[in-house]
């Protein structure tokens, strides 16, 4: 399934995704004030236009089409559907977005990025609470299940102004479903999904709303479990599984709604999710310069026994106040976030039981170790954080809007690693070291978003932000002897502190050109926290970095509204960039690294010509490159890259294509067919360290690949059944790729998900 650039343009102007982006919706009258919540009952028809979507990108309610920034609303209604249940397995349907690994630290859009490993380039919130602005804690992306989201929204290009910290790339905003007091209503499903070469999976989700006082009262909960069909087969001795990759995911929430006059609304929720996992190795892969190909076959692994678990809770209260004219909203929020990893890392950390020629510890750390002993990495991070913003919005309809605010967050991280060496037969067999890293984050806040239309036509929208960070890190360790030549004795680390403040702005003019057809132009900045970094690996601590969007675009609707279409060229100078070095031991430290930047298009059209049909297409060129050379730092390993050299995992060209076609059977029978195409360009792997072997420094790009879904949808009133066929042609694409420790000896690659089949029926009331 290969096609080349250019034919991939033409057809982006009559091809279509099943899965529509809200953007696609037609624009008529705004929703009445229940919308939301109905989505229950209008599950059967994610591609149906309707009323034009409203979203809150701007902290205000606004319609798509209208709002002068890049956002790309994805419709949650069809992801269960076509079991599109993670950020990975839908991100194609969003032009400029990149996730080639699960951490949030991993994402990125409009190709800004260095890979991972650093603070987070794109901002997430659930329900306008961050979830964190540091990346001292590898969290996994919060994938929530889409069951009760009501929508995300996906803003490109820097969002400093509004949602501060961490908004270099853009934002992922979830927004789930809220209580609906003026109806009861439920939905449930059942789901079953089976892998190619690999076992079955199995789902089940359910929510209910009910209005406890009509109009007054209501409560919405939810639940479910979702067991993904494994596929990876574990050949270590340890293990010695087929389909050893099991991954459970299962979580409830439960909101209330209150609503004791017209212009006054409380929503408390609570929120729970959990995602276990086991055996999820990588695939080794012959590796650069050759060509890739597994070292054992597709979808084979051999490291030991792992365990993943993430757990993330969040607690919600939302105040909103109408005094007629201004509106006082009040958001607050509490999470916490948890992950525990028990890995192999053996590759990683090979010299501790065997000695590395050219590396500054000659000898291996434990040399009595037995033949085929395994080193394991048990790592365990919590974070806490509480976040609270007030701000106060203008209601009318007059010629000046303006909102003025005020943010304040607190985040409480402890990171603790614990290495050890484990003999064959599983015993323990060396403690290597114990790495507790417990920090803080504090970021105050305050910004003012103004709005002056000039004419019926003409507005300019002006804002600005400042922000006062704090941040503490200390690093304890207890130290084996014979580890003391690498990672130091056995210490109670000093207290490290650090403060910064940044100021971010924005200007954006939008001409309406008709009803229909508006053009804008966005310069707007970004920036990222500095910090402080482990005295073990860098006593220097590093600065804020910042970017630059210059953007002009255009959307609209057109031909009756029948054509959508919403396009940009955007050029982002990125200053002071936060790169990931190493330390001697392996242990990473952050530093600044000089200019990069990105430029490019995106283009997004959506054709609904009528008769049940629908066609969508989105296409993106990008250029992320450095443009000066990455200095070496005063210790420790270099990043390699100079001027021209390409930001990792940002393909220079991209596109989905599909369509549906619905057949309306009898007057409550509706049948639905369609398919979608995703072409993934080629990307460079994660930049090049100092300690890799010189034939391994160069840059590593991973192949393009291409994925073809389809689906197929009855509708009965009520009913749904639908019919998903996922990775059609069973492609080999490559996420992504791990070589870049100087150390690690293999090359590894988590591939796309084989072709999966499977069935979803549901009942709405």
């Amino acid at each position: 399934m290969r096609m080349t650039k250019r034919s991939t343009m033409m057809l982006c102007g009559v091809a279509a995704a099943t899965l529509l982006p809200a953007s696609a919706q037609a624009q008529s009258a705004p929703p009445p004030a229940n919308t939301q919540a109905t989505n229950d009952q209008r599950d059967a028809d994610a591609t149906a236009t309707g009323p034009d979507i409203v979203i809150t990108a701007q902290k205000r309610d606004e319609r798509l089409l209208n709002v002068p920034v890049s956002v790309t609303a994805v419709d949650t209604r069809a992801l269960t559907a076509q079991n599109l249940v993670r950020l990975q397995d839908y991100a194609s349907r969003v032009p400029g977005l990149s996730v080639p690994g699960t951490t949030i630290t991993s994402i990125s859009l409009r190709g800004i990025t260095t890979g991972g490993g650093t603070n987070p380039t794109v901002a997430v919130t659930i329900d306008d609470i961050p979830i964190n602005a540091t990346g001292r804690v590898a969290s996994n992306f919060p994938d929530l299940d889409p069951s009760d989201l009501q929508r995300v929204e996906v803003l490109r290009g820097p969002q400093g102004t509004l949602y501060g910290a961490a908004s270099l790339g853009g934002l992922i905003k979830m927004v789930t479903t809220a209580p609906d007091p003026t109806r009861f209503s439920g939905r449930f499903e059942a789901g079953t999904s089976s892998i190619y070469n690999g076992d079955v999976g199995y789902v089940a989700r359910g929510a209910i709303n009910i209005p406890v006082w009509r109009d007054k009262i209501a409560i919405r909960a939810s639940a479910f479990r979702r067991d993904d069909a494994p596929y990876i087969d574990n050949i270590n001795p340890l293990v010695n599984q087929k389909d050893a990759n099991k991954r459970r995911t299962e979580g409830t929430r439960i909101a209330l709604l209150v609503k004791p006059t017209d212009n006054f609304t409380i929503t408390l929720a609570r929120l729970d999710q959990t995602v276990t996992g086991r055996n999820s190795g990588p695939v080794q892969i012959t590796g650069f310069p050759t060509d890739y190909k597994p070292v054992r076959g597709y979808n084979v692994t051999n490291v030991g026994p792992q365990i993943a678990q993430d757990k993330t809770r969040l607690y919600s209260a939302k105040i909103e106040y109408d005094f007629g004219g201004v509106a006082l909203t009040s958001v607050s929020g509490w999470g916490r976030l948890s992950t525990f990893n028990d890995s192999d890392l053996t590759t990683t950390f090979p010299y501790v039981l065997g000695a590395i020629p050219g590396f500054p510890i000659p000898t291996p750390l434990f040399p009595g170790a037995p033949a085929g002993s395994t080193v394991r990495l048990k790592d365990g991070n919590v974070l806490n954080k509480f976040s609270q913003e007030v701000r106060l919005s203008s209601t009318g309809i007059g010629a000046f809007q303006w909102i003025l605010g005020g943010f304040y967050t607190n985040e409480r991280v402890v990171v603790d690693q614990n290495l050890q060496s484990f003999a064959p037969t599983g015993t323990l067999f060396a403690d290597v070291g114990d790495f507790p890293v417990p920090s803080t984050f504090k970021e105050k806040a305050v910004f003012l978003d103004v709005t002056y239309k000039f004419t019926d036509r003409f507005d300019v929208q002006v804002g600005g932000r400042y922000s006062k960070n704090d941040q503490t890190v200390r690093q304890d360790q207890t130290v084996a002897a014979a580890a003391v030549p690498l990672f130091g004795p056995t210490r109670l680390g000093t207290l490290v502190k650090a403060s910064d403040d940044s100021f971010t702005w924005l200007v954006t003019p939008r001409f309406k050109i008709n009803d229909s057809v508006m053009i804008f132009a966005r310069v707007a900045s970004g920036y990222r926290p500095g910090g402080p970094n482990l005295q073990a690996a860098s006593s220097l601590p590093f600065k804020p970095d910042r970017v630059v969007n210059y953007e002009l675009g255009t959307k609209g609707t057109l031909f009756s509204r029948t054509l959508t279409f919403d396009m940009s060229l955007f050029d982002i100078e990125w200053s002071d960039v936060q790169l990931q070095n190493t330390a001697p031991s392996n242990l990473a430290f952050l530093t600044n690294g000089g200019k990069a930047r990105s430029r490019g298009f995106e283009g997004a059209l959506t054709w609904a010509p009528g008769d049940g049909w629908s066609f969508n297409g989105n296409m993106t060129i990008t250029d992320a490159t450095l443009t000066s050379t990455i200095p070496t730092p005063t210790s420790g390993a270099a990043l390699i890259g100079g001027p021209g050299t390409r930001l990792p995992y940002s393909p220079k060209f991209t596109s989905n294509l599909g369509g549906s076609k619905s057949f309306r059977v009898t007057d409550d029978l509706k049948f639905t067919v369609g398919a979608n195409w995703t072409h993934i360009g080629d990307r460079n792997s994660a930049l090049r360290s100092t300690t890799a072997p010189v034939a391994r420094r160069g840059a590593v790009i991973i192949p393009s690949y291409n994925l073809v879904d389809a689906n197929a949808t009855f509708a009965y009133k009520g009913f749904n059944l639908s019919f998903y066929v996922r990775n059609l042609f069973n492609e080999h694409g490559i996420l992504n790729i791990d070589d870049r420790q100087g150390a690690v000896t293999t090359t590894n690659a988590t591939f796309v998900q084989p072709r999966s089949v499977g069935v979803v029926g549901s009942f709405a009331f």
